[in-house]
């Protein structure tokens, strides 16, 4: 599984960001898990003294990203060839990547934050309190998960797929020979391939370019300062040209990964997609 990034930890809160956008799904019944946990929510603010709106943030996708992220070869070369393995994209198209840098045509705006502003600084801190504490109670009552903060909520999750994944696609006797015939097809074209189960093929090129990332921002002249060790800002002063020599590379690296794995996406990408979907649901991450 991908190793979440810090702006994608941001947008947990705010949109449902996901480890893989694989994890979204189609639209929910009105009694899926995270619309009980916004309004068990809302029922404990009330108790509380305070007017809560349940909101369930949208998490559309584009049908093409959609069946790109389920291993549709047409529609990942399509994506590929604009996004490469949306590393450097958000930097060249931050508008489409929906980057929090750059505010949309179309915000989704959650109702609650009108309700906050509109309260006096005392205020406003009794009611953000307020709303951690329900909002981890109800995560607790409605899907029997004890979680610490959102992102110990969100870890968890991770980690439940991650385990999942690795127990069942790594264990996967086709899927270990499709990706192990990529590996041979990708090293034949001079890529690295430190190894060859099928979790670190799915994600290796990904990775290979999140470290280019991580080597730019470390190097940035904005302070990483109250970040754990390893941890940095994404490197926001990168322009969109200076971006778009990296994507280019990217671009060819992924359509090169492609076209070696086109065999192992299709029989690796339905099997995790579902596994995330699972998950997401257990937990009321998403809908």
């Amino acid at each position: 599984m991908p190793t979440r990034t810090l702006a994608c930890l941001a947008l947990a809160v705010l949109t449902g960001c996901s480890a893989t956008p694989a994890a979204v799904g189609t639209p929910p019944a009105k009694q899926d898990k995270r619309h009980q946990i916004e309004a068990a929510q809302a029922d404990c603010m009330k108790q509380k003294g305070f007017r809560y709106v349940p909101y369930v943030h949208k998490n559309d996708l584009p049908e093409q990203r959609r069946k790109a992220f389920a291993g549709d070869y047409a529609a990942m070369k399509a994506e590929r060839t604009k996004y490469g393995f949306f590393v450097f994209a958000a930097f060249v198209y931050p508008k489409e990547m929906n980057s929090p840098a750059v505010k949309p045509d179309n915000p989704d705006i959650d109702p609650n934050w009108a309700i906050l502003n509109a309260l006096s600084p005392a205020q406003r801190k009794a009611y953000q309190n307020a709303s951690t504490t329900c909002e981890l109670d109800a995560i607790a009552k409605v899907t029997g998960k004890r979680v610490t903060s959102l992102q110990d909520w969100t870890t968890q999750m991770d980690d439940a797929i991650k385990a999942r994944t690795e127990r069942e696609l790594d264990g996967d006797p086709t899927i270990v020979d499709l990706a192990a015939t990529m590996a041979d097809c990708l090293k034949a074209k001079g890529y690295r391939i430190d190894s060859n189960k099928p979790t670190a093929m799915a994600d290796r090129g990904r990775v290979a370019f999140e470290a280019q990332k991580t080597e730019i921002a470390k190097n940035d002249d904005i302070p990483d300062t109250g970040l754990a060790k390893g941890q940095y800002f994404e490197p926001t002063n990168l322009t969109p040209d200076e971006a778009r020599k990296y994507l280019n590379k990217e671009v060819k690296a992924a359509l090169e990964d492609l076209e070696c794995g086109k065999d192992f996406y299709a029989a690796y990408l339905p099997k995790s997609d579902e596994i995330e979907r699972q998950a997401s649901a257990e937990f009321g991450m998403l809908v």
